[in-house]
């Protein structure tokens, strides 16, 4: 990705089987099959893409018109199942559910159904967890979704996901537990595939708090029996069973994702959930948010996101600040060395990571012509009106 990528596979709208004018965007994948949804104008498509060949995978399946629909959008909801619903104008009405067989290309249910796409009160709303929607409703809990549109397992709570599953363009693998609050101190950890809750490993009389996801597992803030004056912190794997207990206590800081950020009385410290110490950072560097690119480790040090110092995991020296959007919101993807972002001059951009500079941007759209990038599983993709191409480094 030093150099400006160029087209490999290519297809149309017209080989993928769409109507002529259909936009085509992807909305997630399983495995090397991206999953996209094609609007026309007389309403919406399902198609799956193979995204080693650009060849169609399946589909497309027509899941209905547009006419009067005021929302609209589909969730993996644990392969091969994709879910699609349409939300009406009438919000205490029902509305109208679509599951895909991605394996088969098959249409397996089309129907009404009690989920709402933006929120409504009372009203089960659809968020995507990893592989898996679930639908929350605020003041009761977390529902699971059925192959059918319909409500499945229950977790009481307050029905508020943690900030940390609204951050955008990750790299690591989506964990399959989720958190909410419960309505007390404690926060609850359970699975979205099955609605288990998983039950940190901590003595009795411990006062658990705030919990936060990682891959491989969760950390806990709690404060420790007849001591409730100290805050400690705890990490557990994903069935709670503990891994380690950091001897400095402190508090969780929920803009780091990647790897525990534990911010003590002295000093922030950066670690793996079973305990080892990554890097030290001083106090005097806020962090709002943190991500793992690579080998380097950035954590954004002004509330707007903007500004990003950047420390080497295997040398814990600090490197260059960047600044910009790049590692923040625009940040689609990286091979280490490169990250790929949004913005520039055109759809997309590559900025080197070691000295923050911008090596190549991809043209701007001309008026006649649209153009989108995104990153759909390990694969670049870029959309140039009614063409689809993968982007890869020149040979």
């Amino acid at each position: 990705m030093r150099q400006q990528p160029v087209p490999g596979w290519t297809t149309t709208v017209k080989e993928l089987g769409l109507p002529a004018g259909t936009v085509v965007r992807p909305i997630g994948n399983i495995g090397d099959r991206g999953v996209f949804l094609g609007i026309a104008g007389d309403g919406w498509w399902l198609l799956g893409i193979d995204l080693t060949n650009g060849r169609r995978a399946f589909g497309p399946v027509r899941l209905g018109p547009a006419d009067d629909a005021t929302d609209f959008n589909c969730h993996v909801n644990g392969p091969p199942l994709v879910l699609c619903v349409r939300q009406g104008p009438d919000l205490n009405g029902p509305s109208t559910a679509w599951v895909v067989d991605t394996s088969s290309g098959k249409l397996t249910y089309d129907g009404p159904t009690d989920l709402r796409v933006a929120g409504a009160q009372d009203k089960p709303r659809l968020e995507q967890i990893g592989d898996f929607a679930i639908a929350t409703v605020s003041g009761r809990g977390v529902h699971g979704v059925g192959p059918r549109g319909e409500l499945t397992w229950f977790v009481p709570g307050d029905g508020l996901l943690s900030t940390q599953f609204t951050t955008p363009g990750r790299d690591v693998v989506p964990s399959t537990l989720a958190v909410q609050g419960s309505g007390g101190v404690a926060d609850v950890v359970f699975s979205v595939v099955d609605g288990t809750i998983v039950k940190a490993d901590l003595p009795q009389g411990n006062q658990l708090g705030r919990a936060v996801v990682y891959p491989g597992g969760f950390g806990y803030e709690f404060t420790p029996e007849g001591d409730f004056t100290r805050q400690r912190v705890a990490f557990f794997d994903d069935t709670g069973t503990m891994l380690s207990e950091p001897a400095s206590g402190g508090t969780l800081e929920g803009g780091s994702l990647d790897f525990p950020m534990v911010q003590t009385r002295t000093e922030r410290i950066v670690i793996t959930i079973d305990g080892r110490q990554l890097l030290r950072l001083m106090p005097s560097i806020p962090a709002v948010e943190a991500r793992l690119i690579g080998s380097r480790f950035y954590v954004a040090t002004d509330a707007k996101n903007q500004v990003w110092e950047q420390f080497d995991l295997r040398t814990g020296e600090a490197g260059r600040t960047c600044e910009g959007n790049s590692l923040g919101s625009y940040y689609i993807g990286s091979d280490g060395e490169v990250a790929v972002a949004l913005g520039g001059d055109g759809p997309a951009q590559g900025v080197d990571l070691a000295t923050c500079q911008t090596l190549w941007s991809i043209p701007a759209s001309t008026p006649d012509e649209a153009k989108e990038v995104w990153r759909v599983h390990t694969t670049l993709v870029q959309r140039a009106d009614d063409k689809l191409f993968s982007l890869v480094a020149p040979s």
